[in-house]
């Protein structure tokens, strides 16, 4: 597969990285922010790797719609213009997919985290918690990934109906409130932490990023996932799919 990479950034490196350690693929354009972008400057390329920021991303999805590649979109904070980019994507024929985080390790996180809540859902005896932990250059507060593992813990237990996101020693935590910490330390990928607690009992589920090659490998997988499709997809359609082919492969 060629790929052409849009952003120059940590993410941006990962990828291109990773593609010349596996071989499997090739890189064979690469674009910054703030490069002025044609269609016709993807020609050469099976698909496109977007990791540079919101404002970016919005600014050249025509662009690369217009291209007829697919897209897999790393950027963030875009979430209020999601209509509207599925919208162009859908009108346009085009194949795009998007993840606040691509590591796979952290979707089936997410997985664990929902299901989690449901099972203590009919015991009222234990609490639940969040926390994560980031490097000290990250800019959001709580992070998204953080955010949507207590979305997902909202939805599946329904005693939790707020979330807090700070601590105030004045203000106890509410019987209906979920907490969700955040924590600035070194040089931390990021580490995500549901917390489980009753009288008797402690249960935790944890991931922790070790590089930034899991993402990079989830957004490698995604391209090569996306290549024969069209439609606007989120990267839990991806993981769906997989473990769809692997149930239906089973005796």
């Amino acid at each position: 597969m060629n790929l052409a990479l849009l952003g120059n950034g940590n993410m941006g490196k990962a990828v291109a990285s990773l593609v010349e350690e596996s071989g499997k693929h090739r890189v064979v354009a690469r674009f910054d922010s703030k490069s002025a972008l044609s269609p016709e400057a993807f020609q050469m390329a099976d698909a496109v790797i977007e990791f540079t920021n919101a404002a970016a991303f919005l600014k050249n999805l025509p662009v690369l719609l217009r291209s007829g590649k697919p897209v897999v979109v790393g950027s963030t904070g875009w979430s209020s213009e999601a209509d509207n980019v599925r919208a162009q994507v859908l009108s346009l024929g085009g194949s795009l997919l998007y993840a606040a985080n691509f590591s796979l390790g952290v979707q089936l996180f997410f997985r664990m985290v929902k299901h989690a809540a449901a099972l203590i859902a009919p015991f009222p005896e234990f609490d639940a918690a969040l926390s994560e932990i980031h490097h000290t250059a990250k800019k959001d507060s709580p992070s998204g990934t953080g955010l949507r593992a207590a979305a997902l813990v909202l939805e599946s237990l329904p005693r939790k109906t707020r979330l807090k996101t700070a601590v105030d020693s004045e203000t106890p935590i509410a019987p209906d409130e979920l907490l969700l910490t955040s924590l600035r330390l070194g040089k931390v990928f990021g580490t995500h932490t549901l917390y489980l607690d009753s009288a008797a009992d402690e249960i935790t589920i944890s991931h922790n990023a070790k590089s930034r090659r899991g993402f990079a490998e989830g957004a490698i997988q995604a391209a090569e996932w996306l290549l024969d499709k069209k439609g606007f997809y989120s990267i839990d359609d991806f993981l769906s799919d997989r473990l769809a082919a692997l149930n239906h492969a089973r005796p």
